[in-house]
């Protein structure tokens, strides 16, 4: 019986970008384990809703998940015309903005820019999240791995004596590239597309890290 592997991560687990979404890390990761793929990459995911990606996951369906995370400062907001993300600092763009109906958005992105807290999101949507996460995979005997996808390390908040008590509490052996390492320092170099997403050779280096990681 073939296992299965389950991704789950933002745009670039999902392959955004890439001319054939068949060459992200994921399917070439899970090619040579000779696993199947489950990718639950979604566009634009932060952490909050990766989680909650996973959990609704039936257990049953993979035997090994890799956990690629966002960055710590992306923000999910629910209205009553959909779950959306934020970035502080980064999202006035109108894309975020689907009609006039949610054009009220701006206002909340704007006021989010201005008063957002780096110490809370870093806490709450990043270490909070990785230690629930590795928690519920080791409840159901999962094997795992977890990432980093953005340079969430280069934080100093990373560092702060007040976050210890979480970070303490983090397998670091089952988590590639901790503290100092993620996607976006193995690529540096490599061709990316308009919105800087690594493209297939990028997503290969990805694909080997990972499977040197496992097998080592």
């Amino acid at each position: 019986m073939i296992k299965n592997l389950l991704v789950i991560g933002d745009s670039f687990t999902y392959g955004d970008e890439l001319a054939d979404r068949t060459k992200c890390w994921g399917n070439l990761l899970a090619d040579k384990l000779n696993y199947g793929i489950i990718n639950r990459g979604v566009v634009g995911s932060g952490n909050i809703k990766m989680v909650r990606s996973l959990v609704e996951e039936p257990v049953d369906n993979y035997d090994l998940a890799v956990i690629a995370w966002s960055g710590f400062d992306r923000i999910e907001i629910a209205d009553e015309y959909s779950v959306w993300e934020t970035i502080p600092g980064a999202s006035k763009n109108q894309y975020r903005i689907p009609d006039q109906s949610t054009k009220f958005r701006s206002t909340l992105i704007d006021y989010i820019n201005r008063h957002h807290v780096d110490e809370y999101l870093y806490r709450q949507q990043y270490l909070v999240q990785i230690i629930l996460t590795q928690s519920y995979l080791k409840y159901y005997n999962k094997k795992y791995v977890m990432l980093d996808t953005f340079i969430n390390h280069k934080s100093p908040i990373r560092f702060d004596e007040k976050n210890k008590d979480l970070i303490d509490k983090i397998d670091t052996r089952t988590f590639l590239g901790w503290p100092t390492e993620s996607m976006q320092e193995w690529t540096v170099g490599t061709p990316t597309g308009p919105r800087l997403h690594f493209l297939e050779e990028g997503h290969q280096i990805v694909a080997d890290k990972i499977y040197n990681f496992l097998t080592d």
